[in-house]
C-alpha cells in the first residue's frame, strides 16, 4: 500500500529543476511514496509560486520532461484564471494532508484502495478517485428530500438554494464535514454531476456562511414560512456544543462545564412537534442562560394564535410567562420543585383521578400505563403555601412566647407574603407515572442498607414522589383534560430526540468555529438537514418491511456499495448490488435508469 511522505528535507536534482516551465514563477517539492511491494518512489510536483500565485500545484515532473495539469495548461496558454476555476479545479495540493477518511466521499477502505492503484499506475490521486463516485447514499436522499429544496428555492436564489441543500445533505450523509473537506466530499459523489456549476471550495463554503449570517434577515424569512406552515404543537428547548476554538465569539463556560470541561455556545430551536421537523435556530454566546434567549426567539418570530408551546423546566420563570401567552397562544411546562406552587403541591400528595397512556417502548412496541392524576390552580396552591407559611410563622411565635422569662417581652417573627404570579388562573396539575414509580420504589428498595442514605425511613419520605412531575398551563380544562396535557408535553420528546441525531449520528459538536456570523450560517444550516432527515424518515416508514426496520444509519450505508463508476468510453454505470440493497434504492424512490440517463447525456 502506497503511502505518501511528505518532507521538505529533500534536495530537487538540477536537472530535475532545470525542466520547470519558462515564463511563470514556480517552485518543485518532493513527494516520496513507500509501498511495501515496490518500495519507494519519488515525485516531483510543480507549484505556482505562493507569493506571486495561489501556490497550487500545476503539474509535475515526469519521464523528463514538465507535465502540466489543467490548471498548468490554462496558465501557460495565458488565458489566467478566475476565482470559480480556481474553486472548481480538481487537481489539489499532494501536500495537503488529508485527515478524513470521507475524502473523495469514499470510506477509508476505499479510499485506500484507489491510493494504491494510483501508485502502480504511476498517476494522480484524484484522477483516479473522481473515475469513482459516491452514488447509492446520495441518491436516495436525493430522491424523497427534493420538497426541502423548492422550499428554499421560495427565498434564496436557485443558485444559493442548490449550495444550502448541497450541504446540508452532505451533513446528513457524511456526519458533519469541516469546510477544509467539503470539495473532497462534494467531487467525489453524484452531487457535483447534478450541480457542476456550484463548484464547491473551502473559501467558498467559508463565505457563504458567513454571508447567510450576516443576512439574518433572510433566513428568519424562511424560518417564518416553516412556523406558518406547522402544526402548532411547537417544542422549544436549546442544545449544548463544545467549541474547540479559543477565539468563537460565542464561546464562554455555560452550566455544562462541569460535563464538557470546556467552553460552550448554546443553539435554541422551536421544532414542530407532529411534523417531526425544526422551525427555527439561533447560536446564543455560550453562558446564556435559556430563559433570556428564549425571549428572543419569541421576539424574532410571529407564532400564529393557534400555537401551543411546549418548553422545559430550564425556562421557567414568572417573566416569561406572559411571552408564552401572548397573542391568545398556549403553554405546556414543568413547575422546577423550588416553586412555591410546586412545594404547595407536593404537600399533600395525593390524586382525584387517572387516566391510561399509550407509552411506545424503544423496540416500537405500544402498551398502556398508568398515569394518576390531581388539578389545581396557580392561585388556589398560593393561597395554600401562604397558609403553610402563616402556620410556621404562628408555631414559631408560640414557641417564643412560651420559652420567653416572665416579665420579658417575646421575640415576634414576622408575617412572610407569597409573592404572588399575574396569571394566577393558570392550572397546575400534579401526575404520576404508575410503572415507574413502582420501578423507582423497587430500585431504590434494593439498595436499602448499601450505604446511609438508604433506609426505609428515606424510602417513606421519598418514595411518593417517585414518578412525579408538575405542570403549569394556561390551556382550558373544558377543552383540553388533563390526559391531552400530559400527552402533548410527552410530544416534547421529538425535540431532544431531533438533537440525540444532531450530537450522535451528524456529530454536530466539537466545532472549530470562530467567526460569529459563520456560527449563525452554520446554525441555520441545521434547518433545512432537520427538514431532510424528516422527509427521509417519513419515506422509509412508507417503504417495506426491510426498509423501515433499518435505521437512518444502516439505511445509508447499505445504499453506499452502489457507486457510480466511468468506463472506458466515458459513459458512467451503476455498480451492482445484492436484492436486498437494490430494493433500499427502489423503496426510497430511486430511478437509476433516469439518473444514468441523465448523467450520460451531459457527458456529450
Amino acid at each position: 500500500m502506497a503511502r505518501p511522505v511528505i518532507s521538505g528535507t529533500h534536495i530537487v536534482p538540477k536537472e530535475v529543476s532545470a525542466l520547470k516551465p519558462k515564463g511563470i514563477s514556480c517552485d518543485i517539492k518532493v513527494v516520496i511514496t513507500d509501498s511495501k511491494t515496490s518500495g519507494s518512489h519519488k515525485h516531483y510536483y510543480v507549484y505556482e509560486s505562493a507569493r506571486t500565485g495561489s501556490g497550487k500545484v500545476i503539474g509535475k515532473i515526469e519521464g523528463g520532461k514538465f507535465c502540466p495539469n489543467a490548471r498548468g495548461k490554462q496558465i501557460l496558454g495565458g488565458k489566467g484564471e478566475d476565482k470559480q476555476t480556481s474553486d472548481s479545479a480538481k487537481q489539489e495540493s499532494p501536500n495537503k494532508e488529508k485527515q478524513n477518511t470521507a475524502s473523495h466521499g469514499l470510506s477509508g477502505k476505499e479510499l485506500e484502495i484507489v491510493k494504491e492503484a494510483a501508485a502502480n499506475l504511476n498517476v494522480n490521486v484524484d484522477e483516479i478517485a473522481l473515475q469513482l463516485k459516491s452514488y447509492g447514499e446520495y441518491a436516495i436522499v436525493l430522491a424523497c428530500t427534493g420538497e426541502v429544496l423548492k422550499m428554499l428555492e421560495k427565498r434564496f436564489s436557485d443558485r444559493d438554494s442548490r449550495l444550502i441543500y448541497a450541504l446540508s445533505i452532505i451533513y446528513f450523509v457524511q456526519e458533519y464535514t469541516p469546510a477544509s473537506y467539503i470539495k473532497d466530499v462534494y467531487d467525489g459523489s453524484i452531487l457535483a454531476n447534478k450541480w457542476p456549476s456550484l463548484a464547491i471550495s473551502e473559501n467558498k463554503v467559508g463565505s457563504f456562511l458567513k454571508a447567510l449570517g450576516q443576512h439574518p434577515a433572510l433566513c428568519d424569512t424562511y424560518s417564518q414560512d416553516l412556523i406558518d406552515a406547522s402544526s402548532g404543537l411547537t417544542a422549544i428547548d436549546g442544545h449544548v456544543i463544545l467549541t474547540c476554538s479559543k477565539q468563537n465569539d460565542l464561546a464562554d463556560y455555560g452550566n455544562k462545564y462541569q460535563k464538557i470541561g470546556n467552553k460552550q455556545l448554546n443553539v435554541l430551536q422551536a421544532y414542530d412537534a407532529i411534523n417531526k421537523t425544526p422551525l427555527t435556530s439561533t447560536a446564543y454566546d455560550g453562558d446564556l442562560v435559556d430563559k433570556i434567549s428564549v425571549q428572543d426567539l419569541l421576539e424574532s418570530f410571529h407564532f400564529p394564535e393557534r400555537t401551543t408551546f411546549l418548553i422545559d423546566m430550564g425556562f421557567y420563570s414568572e417573566e416569561d410567562m406572559g411571552l408564552y401567552r401572548m397573542g391568545g397562544k398556549h403553554f405546556v411546562i414543568p413547575v422546577p420543585d423550588g416553586a412555591i406552587i410546586s412545594k404547595a403541591m407536593r404537600s399533600s400528595i395525593t390524586f382525584t383521578g387517572q387516566f391510561t397512556y399509550k407509552k411506545v417502548d424503544e423496540d416500537g412496541a405500544e402498551r398502556e400505563i398508568i398515569i394518576r392524576y390531581r388539578e389545581s390552580t396557580v392561585k388556589e396552591l398560593e393561597d395554600l403555601y401562604q397558609a403553610i407559611l402563616d402556620e410556621r410563622t404562628e408555631k414559631k411565635n408560640q414557641e417564643a412566647a412560651a420559652a420567653c422569662k416572665d416579665g420579658e417581652k417575646p421575640r415576634k417573627y414576622p408575617r412572610t407574603k407569597v409573592k404572588r404570579s399575574a396569571y394566577g388562573d393558570d392550572r397546575v396539575i400534579m401526575f404520576r407515572d404508575e410503572e415507574m414509580h413502582a420501578k423507582m420504589v423497587a430500585e431504590f428498595r434494593s439498595q436499602i442498607g448499601s450505604d446511609e442514605k438508604h433506609t426505609e425511613k428515606r424510602l417513606l419520605e421519598l418514595g411518593p414522589e417517585f414518578g412525579l412531575i408538575i405542570m403549569r398551563t394556561n390551556l382550558s380544562k373544558e377543552t383540553v383534560p388533563a390526559s391531552m396535557v400530559y400527552t402533548n408535553y410527552k410530544m416534547r420528546w421529538t425535540i431532544e430526540t431531533h438533537y440525540d441525531f444532531v450530537e450522535n449520528t451528524i456529530k454536530f459538536c466539537g466545532l472549530q468555529t470562530s467567526d460569529y456570523c459563520s456560527m449563525q450560517g452554520l446554525s441555520f444550516l441545521m434547518i433545512p438537514v432537520g427538514q431532510i432527515k424528516s422527509a427521509f424518515v417519513k419515506k422509509m416508514a412508507s417503504a417495506s418491511h426491510y426498509v423501515r426496520n433499518l435505521s437512518i444509519k444502516e439505511c445509508l450505508t447499505k445504499a453506499k456499495c452502489f457507486k457510480l463508476v466511468q468506463t472506458q468510453d466515458k459513459k458512467w454505470r451503476i455498480s451492482m448490488g445484492t436484492q436486498k440493497k437494490t430494493e433500499i434504492l427502489h423503496e426510497m424512490g430511486v430511478n437509476v435508469s433516469k439518473d444514468l440517463k441523465g448523467l450520460n447525456m451531459s457527458q456529450l
